[in-house]
């Protein structure tokens, strides 16, 4: 054997020995063997919480106290040695959201497995998949969106049981929340007797008095009449106060509705659309008439009706300072024209001869919302009525609609009337509120009291005080003068009705809902109080407030409990308690890292109705989405019955069909928007209403073995019914949408602004036509139809039934000049001539004489008006409405 290969490994030897002795005096080093020890127990834990869903907030404490051993164990030093544990906790902590996500997911997979017997069978109800998921995702913060029908409670009831048998939580460790009493003890009867777990359902009401009564030794006295408060400060305080009374009597006369602006809109109809429900009677007239109606007992004057919110505004505006003014008065000078009406100017003011026009034109003197030959006509009729001024000596002064682009109107008013020497004087204030609002009959006024309180629930849900009002104003800044105004005027009027209420409290030694949350978030807070809790689980968490949220959210905080909130956005209707819809659409903005879950599978409504339902909803973009799937179908799951002008022809139809389908002892749940939309039937030959204490029936006296209960929309949500009945769906102030409850002045004390037209209302349309386990039937009159039935009657799978003489008036021609009214026949109370006329009057004054359009429709392919005949010099021949602005014309052969 040669000597050199012997050399060789001798070398290695001592080579292999070196490195063994130099990796083992690394090794004794302490920071090295503290990494060895600290990798190792990284690696253990890591094992260990593999066993359970890994929480987000776990894995990033993980990371943070890890951070440095990672950035230790990157040192050139550690390249030296090869050490199994410091290996596999820098491939573990440099992949540690990958791995978790397929952590979780292996978790989760293996749960449905091992679980299958448990959910197979909650309350003789077998979980579908994304219930199943629902219950074993178990993250820091959990979002379970469940949609209409869903089972929703059921997946609550689940998680639960899957927690005390699976998990081996104490049933005291979960504190399970719900929203309503009914709704808690629903919850409770189900888990408690059903699944046989001792946990306890609660209502914030419970839980923050229980926190209270702990800590104080003593229990609160909660007081629940602001609503009783607000209306009896108007009764009995507001008149010692002129400034106050001032607010009061001009928000109502001039800020209580908002103006348009005309340039936002296509066409003519669809402004009416957003103006319909207005009240278009004047201050002075409703004055007048209450006057009246005390002396008389009866009408005995004609009545003050004014055609547009504008004009509502200006007479409002004069009359409030003492500007003594007639509406419409005839002109005194002839007038006559083959082509045009009697002349009447919008306003004379009497004591200074002076006559005002309000013009709808833009500053570049278009009206880009009327067809080109109505834009000529109108444009026309300005030029002509100041020609009549200038040709007789009068004085016209003018306004014009473009002023609300900027919410100018008034400022320009009252300019130009100043500029005129037009005198203004003190109206008594007092006078006007005795006479129109101190009994609080208005309907009008009656919203304006719910909106206050609303406003108060949720100024005092997000903690503000008195001081902050003034921070409110500031707000206002921003906004067109028009809306400054409205908001500094409306904050005038809550912000001494506020103080009122809280003084009101205090002498009581009271508390009302929102100051028992807040004082006890404020007590978990300083940690006055204790829980031993694990989880926190809120069913109806579409309904949450600001108060509630900052209470759950403290509990969570002092307790590091994992949160599970259930509920659906598309059903958010309470804002009027102090709900806001934010604190669900961007759960994460409020409670952190969470996880989306989603129970899309419908029990209750058919597929049909679901997509219809769901493409409503899903038109306000701030929304969740979902994709709701149903077993069930049917061709026609919503009915839209028409009347003319009785709804009980509609009723009788919906009725009729109830009945043949699902026999006469059926059952009917009867919705409204309002507590007194019932009274439409109050003087009915074929129905009768019986109210019994909460409770509101409808007897059909052909059908009196019916069962029809009424309710409102509020009422019933989270309620179901063989079929459902929709009524009141029309374009007013207090239909549907009530244009009174959702006032952007909510806006102030939201946590984030909702700009889209009616979106809490839209939800609450959503809620009103998915209680049927069958058929929703929609009855909408004719005649100034809710924007909703206007805008889902196109609808796939949506039926429309005609009044019951199989007419109606959308068969009837198109309005040429508004282009969205109809055009209805009508007779002159005076000559009896018959007519047709827009079917949006008063908004629109179109009137056409030629009434034999109702059976030939022929339309002008010049100007869009109608062809009627004529007779020439060489017989008969069809010409334009629009002559002398359009000469088309056709030969009669």
């Amino acid at each position: 054997m040669s000597e050199w290969p012997i050399a060789l490994l001798i070398i290695i030897s001592i080579l292999i020995v070196y490195v063994y002795i130099r990796q083992k005096r690394i090794l004794q080093d302490p920071i090295i063997q503290e990494s060895i020890n600290q990798s190792t127990k990284f690696n253990n834990k890591i094992v260990e919480l593999r066993k359970d869903y890994f929480r987000w907030s776990i894995k990033e404490n993980l990371k943070e106290e890890f951070g440095p051993l990672r950035n230790e164990v990157s040192k050139h030093i550690y390249s030296r040695i090869k050490n199994s544990d410091i290996e596999l906790f820098k491939e573990t902590y440099d992949n540690i959201d990958l791995l978790v996500q397929n952590w979780n997911k292996h978790f989760v997979d293996d749960e449905l497995v091992n679980s299958k017997v448990l959910f197979d069978n909650i309350d003789g109800k077998s979980l579908d998949q994304q219930q199943r998921m629902a219950v074993v995702v178990d993250e820091d913060n959990n979002l379970v969106l469940a949609g209409a029908g869903s089972g929703k409670t059921l997946t609550v009831a689940a998680k639960v049981k899957y927690l005390v048998e699976k998990k081996k939580i104490k049933p005291e460790e979960i504190l399970l929340i719900s929203f309503t009493r009914k709704a808690a003890n629903e919850m409770q009867e189900r888990i408690n007797q059903r699944l046989n777990i001792g946990v306890e359902a609660k209502t914030f009401h419970k839980l923050g008095l229980e926190i209270i009564t702990q800590a104080n030794k003593q229990r609160p006295d909660v007081n629940e009449e602001l609503d009783k408060v607000v209306q009896s400060y108007f009764k009995d305080k507001i008149s010692n106060n002129a400034d106050e009374l001032k607010n009061l009597i001009e928000f109502f006369g001039v800020y209580f509705n908002i103006p348009v602006n005309m340039q936002d809109y296509d066409n003519l109809g669809d402004v009416y659309d957003q103006s319909k429900g207005i009240d278009l009677e004047t201050i002075k007239h409703k004055i007048s008439q209450k006057t009246n109606d005390l002396k008389l007992n009866k009408e005995t004057i004609h009545g003050e009706r004014v055609k547009s919110l504008d004009e509502v505004v200006i007479a409002n505006f004069l009359y409030l300072n003492g500007v003594d003014y007639t509406y419409e008065k005839e002109y005194p000078y002839d007038t006559k024209d083959p082509y045009r009406k009697k002349y009447r100017p919008d306003f004379y003011l009497n004591d200074y001869d002076i006559y005002l026009e309000h013009f709808g034109i833009t500053e570049d003197y278009k009206t880009p919302w009327l067809s080109p030959v109505e834009e000529q006509k109108y444009i026309d009729g300005i030029t002509w009525k100041r020609q009549i001024h200038n040709e007789n000596g009068t004085k016209l002064i003018e306004t014009y609609s473009y002023y609300n682009k900027n919410g100018r109107l008034l400022i320009e008013l009252e300019k130009i009337l100043k500029q005129n020497n037009v005198k203004f004087k003190k109206v008594d204030y007092s006078t006007i509120f005795d006479t129109l609002y101190r009994d609080q009959s208005d309907k009008y006024f009656k919203e304006f009291n719910k909106l206050i309180c609303s406003f108060i629930s949720l100024f005092k849900s997000r903690g503000l005080c008195i001081d902050d009002f003034e921070k409110l104003k500031e707000q206002a800044i921003n906004k067109n003068i028009f809306m400054q105004n409205r908001t500094i005027i409306f904050l005038s009027i809550v912000k001494p009705i506020f103080f009122h209420y809280q003084d009101y409290l205090k002498n009581l030694e009271q508390i009302d809902f929102n100051d028992m949350i807040n004082e006890a978030t404020d007590l978990i807070m300083n940690r006055k109080v204790g829980f031993e809790l694990k989880y926190i689980i809120v069913d109806e968490y579409q309904d949450i407030s600001v108060s509630r949220y900052k209470l759950i959210k403290e509990i969570r905080d002092l307790t590091n409990v994992r949160v599970m909130v259930v509920g659906d956005d598309w059903q958010s209707i309470y804002r009027f308690t102090g709900s806001d819809i934010d604190l669900f659409t961007n759960f994460k903005n409020y409670f952190g890292y969470s996880e989306l879950l989603k129970i899309e599978k419908t029990y209750r409504n058919s597929q049909e109705l679901i997509d219809i339902a769901g493409n409503f909803i899903m038109k306000n973009p701030k929304q969740l989405n979902k994709q709701l799937i149903s077993d069930k179908h049917h061709s026609n799951p919503v009915h839209i019955y028409r009347f003319g002008d009785k709804i009980e022809s509609a009723m009788t139809q919906a009725i009729e069909e109830i009945v043949y389908h699902f026999g006469e002892t059926s059952e009917i749940m009867l919705l409204g928007r309002n507590n007194f939309d019932i009274d439409i039937f109050k003087d009915s030959e074929l129905f009768e209403i019986q109210k019994r204490s909460k409770e509101v029936n409808l007897v059909c006296k052909k059908y009196p073995e019916l069962r029809i209960y009424f309710l409102t929309v509020h009422r019933s949500k989270g309620l179901e019914a063989d079929n459902v009945i929709v009524i009141n769906l029309k374009n007013m102030l207090v239909g549907f949408p009530n244009k009174i409850s959702d006032d952007p002045l909510l806006s102030l004390v939201l946590t984030d602004k909702d700009d889209f037209s009616y979106a809490e209302e839209r939800r609450l349309f959503y809620v009103a036509i998915t209680r049927t386990k069958n058929i929703t039937y929609l009855l909408a009159p004719m005649i100034d139809e809710s924007i909703f039935i206007d805008e889902i009657q196109y609808y796939k799978n949506i039926s429309n039934t005609l009044d019951t003489d199989g007419s109606t008036i959308q068969d009837n021609p198109n309005c040429p000049k508004c282009q969205k009214g109809y055009l209805v026949l009508r007779e002159n109370g005076v000559a009896h001539n018959k007519f047709l006329g827009c079917s949006n009057f008063p908004l629109c004054d179109e009137t056409i004489n030629d009434i034999e359009i109702l059976d030939n429709q022929i339309i002008c392919r010049l100007c869009g008006g109608y062809m009627v005949k004529r007779k020439g010099r060489y017989g008969l021949f069809y010409g334009c409405t629009n002559f002398p602005y359009c000469k088309n014309t056709i030969r009669i052969e």
